[in-house]
């Protein structure tokens, strides 16, 4: 049983989160590390806390009416079923509607209202890369190195990087256009001309080219 909930009064209690819609100062939300805090307090850490005939359940010591009242139920039945995220989630929502008061004696010390930072921020969407077709094809400078071809999504132009350095390397324009193709892929000299070729497909269409160099 949490020490805190045997040293509140019934008043309290009465006013701890078994009322969703009692009146309290808002917050916005708060760091997972804040809400461990209030699980320390309220269950000592536990989230999976349960006690048959308590009527708190969980890290955070819902009641089961607050939880289905905030929609703890498409997480799971009870809270101490439902992970720590779900139930920080939950939280979240009763904390903006009640504030920090929905925890009376484990909220303000932990500093609940005070927080407000988004305890599962969205993620941002990963860097698109500013090049499509990046593949390897064989010497195309005759130095003995192998070379990479890319094509420039907004424009359609063919880029060669020549290695071993290929970040570091100054990028060439050996072709434009490119923006059509689905698959691009370096053979070789195929025409016997001692040049590297590259083959490509015809997005649209599906036709199959060849493209001689040195002026792709």
């Amino acid at each position: 049983m949490p020490i805190s909930r045997l040293q509140s009064t019934l008043a309290a209690m009465a006013a701890a989160v078994v009322l969703p819609l009692a009146a309290a100062p808002s917050a916005d939300a708060a760091s997972v590390s804040t809400w461990d805090k209030v699980a320390k307090c309220e269950s000592s850490g536990d989230w999976s806390y349960y006690r048959a005939g308590w009527p708190y359940y969980g890290g955070l010591q819902f009641s089961k009416s607050t939880w289905d009242a905030f929609g703890g139920r498409q997480y799971a039945e009870y809270p101490y079923q439902a992970t720590k995220e779900q139930q920080i989630r939950i939280g979240e929502k009763v904390l903006a509607t009640q504030g920090e008061g929905a925890w009376p004696t484990c909220g303000p010390p932990a500093g609940l209202g005070d927080d407000h930072a988004d305890p599962y921020p969205a993620e941002p969407p990963a860097p698109q890369s500013a090049m499509a077709h990046i593949t390897p094809v064989k010497d195309l400078t005759g130095d003995g190195v192998p070379d990479i071809v890319t094509v420039e999504k907004t424009t359609g132009d063919l880029y060669r990087y020549s290695g071993p350095d290929y970040g570091g390397s100054t990028r060439v324009r050996i072709g434009y256009g490119w923006n059509g193709m689905s698959e691009i892929v370096g053979v070789g000299d195929i025409t016997g001309d001692g040049v590297a070729d590259i083959l490509a497909v015809d997005a649209e269409t599906g036709d199959l080219y060849r493209y001689s160099g040195p002026d792709y």
